[in-house]
């Protein structure tokens, strides 16, 4: 850019053939102008997509296969899935999608204030926790955890796990136990207490269970065998991960952990596994 502007035309012309170049424009109206500018070697640009695409992998069920596959969330929809997907003319879109590319290229940290915006879509709109969204939770998860603490993976992994994940894996049995006992409802507990629950876990799990003694007196009633084996599930993901008490709240990158909890569970059960 220097170069056409001073009319020097060697500079160039002899631009480094083992550098990555990569120019961000903005554009309003009949102006333009360059909001980024990234220049790196060909080797630290591979590595910094090789740990891209690393952490934004997330397992995704495919109802036509009928498997769970990786899914790979290509960076317009990471960050449109913290937009209001009804708003096409949201101004922050563009500026979110500035900031996941620097995250790709350079390998920095999305900003936590991006973690608010698609945990407030998760909780408000019908689509809830999508794989795009857990994708983009994961990575803004694990970009910030400076202290080495849990790292989310792609799937669902065994050993000890924060209670704000396991709270979000209860939530998705609990769900799935509605489900089973009154099938497909106007306004379930996803509609009613997923904010609730990721938010103020031991007022709303308090409500929760007894909502689910009566799911589950029904779905006994009605499918006895059933009903004891998805108790049995929900029991064992209380006992295994040792979870005695419900927090009062939870942090910011607790509710992400929430919400990566749920979207985990899900996707697991719709696999058909435990």
């Amino acid at each position: 850019l220097e170069s056409v502007s001073l009319g020097k035309e060697k500079d160039s012309r002899y631009m480094e053939a083992d550098q990555f170049y990569s120019c961000t424009l903005s554009g309003s109206a009949a102006r333009i102008a360059v909001r980024d500018w990234i220049e790196t070697s060909l080797f630290d640009f591979r590595k910094s997509i090789a740990k891209w695409f690393k952490d934004i992998a997330i397992m995704e069920y495919d109802s036509s296969l009928k498997v769970l596959k990786t899914r790979y969330v290509g960076l317009y929809n990471l960050a449109r899935s913290s937009q209001n997907v009804t708003n096409d003319k949201d101004v922050s879109l563009s500026r979110t999608a500035s900031y996941l590319w620097n995250a790709a290229i350079k390998k920095t940290a999305p900003p936590l204030w991006l973690l608010t915006k698609v945990l407030q879509r998760s909780r408000m709109d019908a689509y809830g926790v999508t794989a795009e969204r857990a994708s983009l939770i994961k990575l803004i998860l694990n970009r910030n955890n400076k202290g080495g603490g849990f790292m989310v993976t792609e799937k669902i992994e065994e050993g000890l796990k924060p209670v704000a994940y396991v709270c979000g894996q209860i939530f998705a049995k609990l769900e799935s136990i509605q489900y089973a006992a009154l099938g497909d409802v106007n306004s379930g507990i996803r509609e009613k207490y997923f904010t609730y629950a990721m938010t103020s876990p031991a007022a709303a799990f308090g409500r929760l269970f007894n909502l689910h003694s009566k799911h589950f007196t029904k779905l006994k009633n009605e499918k006895p065998g059933l009903a004891i084996n998805m108790d049995k599930e929900l029991q064992e993901l209380c006992k295994k991960d040792n979870i005695k008490s419900f927090p009062a709240t939870f942090t910011l990158e607790e509710q992400g952990q929430f919400a990566i909890g749920y979207y985990h569970q899900r996707q697991k059960q719709f696999s058909g596994s435990k």
